[in-house]
């Protein structure tokens, strides 16, 4: 792998645990083991990770309540997780694929399964990953089409959105204004060179009132997003 994946595995019984961890570490993941509730949340609240596995036989507390506890949070939204349980009923995945789990895999599993389920939710996360710009305080999600600065959500118009997402494609780079004029307007001639600058305005009102440090105005020349 070239990026940094981080598993929370939270497994009581260390034989299973020590085998996740070795499997996957193997594979290139960083994977943290825990055999309880209180060390794993503690961890939880200091550093989200990528991905759970959870078993749901847990001695203190149910993995369904902590995978409800997890999913009630739209800031986890992102977090895979798969559950790993010897609860092998029908019943028992619906339940657990109905309380948020990704996936539900039963318990003896085949390691080669584990490594296979694991890579594929990676890859998912990966994806979604590389469909956020971020950029300083500000996250641009392209598949949402939205934008946030410290986790608040901007609205934009139209016009706005596709003159921010180019910005940020192109960040560190000075982008003409010609360039903006015919992400528009096309190839037309017929338009107003104000309606841009209204635009950029109203894009910096919206983002707050460090925006000039991150849409950088080139003067007779056009645009950069500054990547701080």
């Amino acid at each position: 792998m070239n990026f940094e994946y981080l598993i929370y595995s939270l497994e009581d019984d260390k034989n299973i645990s020590h085998v996740i961890n070795l499997v996957l570490t193997k594979n290139g993941y960083i994977v943290k083991s825990f055999f309880d509730y209180n060390s794993f949340r503690e961890a939880f609240l200091k550093k989200k990770p990528n991905m759970i596995l959870l078993d749901l036989m847990l001695p203190e507390i149910s993995g369904e309540d902590i995978l409800k506890d997890i999913r009630k949070d739209d800031k986890n939204d992102d977090i895979e997780i798969i559950i790993i349980s010897a609860k092998n009923q029908i019943i028992n995945k619906i339940d657990g694929l109905d309380l948020g789990a990704d996936d539900y895999i039963t318990k003896p599993f085949d390691v080669l399964e584990l490594i296979s389920r694991v890579n594929a939710h990676s890859r998912r996360s990966l994806k979604k990953f590389n469909e956020n710009i971020m950029v300083g305080e500000m996250n641009l999600n392209l598949a949402k089409r939205e934008l946030k600065v410290n986790e608040e959500v901007i609205k934009l118009t139209n016009s706005e959105y596709l003159i921010l997402e180019y910005l940020f494609k192109n960040k560190e780079r000075i982008v003409h204004r010609d360039e903006l004029f015919e992400l528009l307007w096309g190839k037309s001639e017929s338009y107003e060179t104000r309606i841009l600058d209204v635009h950029i305005n109203q894009i910096r009102k919206k983002v707050g009132e460090n925006s000039s440090r991150f849409i950088e105005t080139i003067y007779g020349v056009g645009y950069r997003i500054k990547n701080e």
